[in-house]
């Protein structure tokens, strides 16, 4: 708009300038009642001169305010993320835990390149062990043809403990990993199902005994654990199986044996 105007004023200004060269310095224009005064070709340059700069002077003080209104907005919604930033890191924490309800469940769940387990709320149709195993099986803790056997939960000595038998198919999947792996794939396990049945430990039986794999063997009930405590556990029994092993001894009279036939030869 306001280049329209400009445009506008300088056409006007160019015309007077034409008429007024036209018609002398002495003349007047009439046109019915309204009587243009009469102004010289320097005068109309000046005026229209000081209506532009006005014009510029003021569109400068509007970009201004305008400019400020803008930069207050800015630190106002700056202001406003950073507070509900503040207050979505208090409710929401990395590490929270999510109680499951009805038919919800927690998944623990990690990978060979860290010892953090990540945790997905899922929907299941109705909340069973067999259900549990189905989605483990998709984040790969367990291979798909893992089976469960049967499931129990009994109160001892005042805690809740459950029994997991599975098929024999999660001992030989356990025999393809790595011992830091077989940590991770424990931990996920046996915290998934203490977290959605709200137990203090289960038991983990294989073909009706408790599982074994190359590195360790789960006789006694797990409670939640971390990877890293896992593997402190088996690190910690393989050195008391190490300080336990005999020691190899010679013979005994092998050094008597030895002595006599020094002293044979000697007599010789």
């Amino acid at each position: 708009m306001r280049k329209l105007r400009r445009i506008a004023i300088l056409v006007i200004v160019t015309a007077m300038l034409l008429g007024a060269c036209n018609g002398g310095a002495g003349r007047r224009v009439d046109s019915g009642e309204i009587v243009v005064p009469e102004m010289s070709s320097e005068d109309l340059i000046v005026s229209s001169l000081e209506y532009l700069l006005q014009d510029d002077e003021e569109s400068a003080e509007e970009a201004v305010e305008s400019s400020e209104e803008e930069s207050q907005d800015v630190e106002e919604t700056d202001e406003e993320t950073e507070d509900h930033g503040e207050a979505g890191l208090e409710s929401v924490q990395p590490e929270q835990v999510f109680a499951p309800e009805g038919n919800e469940a927690v998944i623990y769940y990690g990978n060979a390149g860290s010892y953090d387990l990540k945790q997905e709320m899922i929907q299941l149709e109705e909340k069973t062990a067999d259900e549990l195993l189905g989605a483990l099986a998709k984040h790969n803790i367990v291979s798909l043809d893992t089976k469960v056997l049967s499931f129990e939960e009994k109160e001892t000595s005042g805690e809740r403990m459950l029994h997991l038998e599975l098929s024999r198919a999660v001992s030989e999947y356990l025999k393809t990993m790595s011992k830091e792996a077989e940590c991770i794939i424990l931990a996920s396990l046996v915290n998934t199902f203490l977290e959605n049945y709200d137990a203090d430990g289960v038991y983990i039986v294989v073909d009706g005994e408790p599982l074994h794999t190359k590195n360790a063997e789960y006789a006694e009930a797990l409670s939640r654990c971390t990877p890293e405590e896992l593997l402190e556990r088996i690190t910690l029994i393989e050195e008391i199986d190490k300080e336990e092993e005999p020691q190899e001894t010679e013979p005994a009279g092998a050094e008597s044996e030895e002595l006599g036939e020094e002293t044979y030869g000697t007599d010789q």
